[in-house]
């Protein structure tokens, strides 16, 4: 079992994200605690609402639970509560999700930290370590099997170089289509490589990176989404001294600035965006009609159909008061209390002696009338505001859902064009081994049966590319 908490803010993102079901085969808000909406993203706007009364910075504690093997509903909520009982939120607000994503199942939940009674944060410190604990308890209680972190406490290895990814590096990866582990492969291929600054350079930029001097270090990189990253730490075993080192023929002073090549790179970037978003729309245009059609869905079971059933409530309330009112106007006392206000009313000297009377509701009947005619109002204009906050916030997730499939789409098509450009340079470099086998003056058998082969490969993959011709076009993402 994984259990990973962080103390945050940022409501109304984090009830966007929970409540994206383009990621998520399945999204079920289970349990809202504490709160008076019924909807995630109102409970949520709760929360930080009543965050605004105290100088807390990250009044939400959200906690991923990850079980290596299918729990029980029951199961999933014991050990929500033994989890909040190990961190101190006991009783505190909270609201449980429940995601089904790639087949498996997994929780999410969210706390209030802000105790009400007093109105203060609760501290969360040492809450890792605590969820560690908890991990290791659960997964005895269940007869669960830990990852190799848990199963086995390492003591200090464990504040070693290696960590988890954070929210921000995941924000960077999705901005750039490419994960950390995916750019420190990258670089640390091109640099081991390369056998000069120049080729370093040079092969940086057909990979889609820009060498740059940065402000506190010598030499960053800048990737296509405009990020700035320290160029020793993208080079697996590399030290600062080392790096700068190889690359002294080419000074930090002689590169470009970072606003330089960030405003190079979003230059570059727009061009390669567009073809790439206008492949991913010709792409994905039975995916967007699915995506369409399935939140249209659910805006007519979401707004639609409560929009018509609290119309029709509304209409009903309205009826049924006026009729009760109406019975009521008939009543003997009614109608002799009217007609004695209306006479009073009409005499000034006594319009203020009775006043008070006439708007006492128990004995003015119009006026006990006018009342509930304006509570009714109020109470309707709340509901619909109800539903005017849930058409925004599913506006908030549709939009996010789409993002998603765009991302996805241009992701897939960046990794065809970058496989397409492998291709290409494969091919080209065979061509200029086979060339000089070819040319070369060897009398050795092997060398002649090795380029033998690669002259039938190449003549084989030629004839393939003439009969289907395919491979980027100058501006492609191997350009970049």
């Amino acid at each position: 079992m994984i259990l990973k908490g962080n103390q945050r803010t940022g409501a109304a993102d984090l009830a966007t994200h929970l409540s994206n079901e383009y990621d998520n085969t399945r999204v079920e808000i289970a349990q809202l605690r504490g709160v008076v909406a019924d909807d995630l993203h109102g409970a949520l706007a709760e929360f930080a609402g009543i965050a605004r009364a105290t100088r807390c910075k990250q009044p939400l504690y959200s906690l991923a639970i990850n079980p290596a093997e299918p729990l029980s509903r029951e199961q999933y909520m014991a050990a929500i509560d033994h989890i909040e009982d190990k961190l101190g939120l006991s009783g505190q607000p909270r609201a449980v999700v429940f995601h089904v994503k790639n087949g498996r199942e997994h929780c999410h939940v969210v706390w209030s930290r802000i105790d009400v009674a007093n109105m203060r944060a609760v501290p969360m410190s040492h809450d890792h370590m605590k969820l560690r604990t908890c991990a290791r308890e659960l997964a005895h209680a269940y007869g669960l099997p830990l990852p190799s972190g848990l199963a086995e406490d390492r003591g200090d290895a464990r504040f070693e170089k290696t960590r988890d990814v954070t929210f921000a590096e995941k924000a960077m990866a999705e901005a750039s289509g490419i994960t950390p582990e995916q750019r420190r492969s990258t670089v640390t291929a091109i640099y081991r490589s390369s056998d000069s600054a120049e080729t370093f350079r040079v092969g940086l930029e057909r990979a889609g990176y820009v060498l740059a001097q940065g402000e506190r270090r010598a030499y960053v990189v800048v990737d296509r989404a405009g990020h700035v990253h320290a160029l020793a730490r993208q080079i697996d075993g590399a030290r600062t001294k080392d790096v700068k080192a190889r690359l002294a023929s080419m000074p930090a002073e002689t590169l470009p600035t970072v606003e330089a090549a960030q405003a190079e790179q979003a230059a570059r970037q727009r061009a390669v965006d567009e073809r790439l978003r206008e492949k991913a729309r010709q792409r994905g245009a039975k995916s967007a009609a699915d995506l369409a059609a399935k939140q249209a869905a659910r805006r007519r079971r979401v707004i639609d159909e409560r929009s018509q059933k609290l119309a029709l409530t509304h209409a009903s309330e309205r009826m049924a008061l006026h009729a009760a009112q109406k019975a009521e106007d008939g009543r003997l006392f009614n109608v002799v209390a009217g007609a004695l206000f209306g006479l009073l009313e009409r005499v000034p000297g006594l319009r203020s002696v009775v006043g008070h009377l006439r708007r006492n509701p128990t004995l003015n009947p119009a006026e006990r009338h006018r009342l509930e005619n304006e509570a009714l109002d109020r109470r309707h204009g709340r509901e619909k505001k109800g539903i005017e906050r849930r058409e925004a916030a599913l506006d908030m997730i549709e939009a996010r859902e789409r993002r998603s499939l765009i991302r996805d789409l241009v992701r897939e098509t960046r990794v065809d064009d970058q496989l397409r450009m492998a291709q290409t340079e494969q091919r080209e470099r065979e061509v200029r081994e086979t060339a000089q086998d070819i040319t070369a003056d060897s009398t050795d058998e092997q060398s002649r049966t090795a380029a033998d082969s690669r002259r039938a490969r190449m003549q084989e993959r030629l004839a393939q590319a003439r009969q289907n011709p395919m491979g980027p076009q100058r501006g492609g993402p191997g350009w970049e």
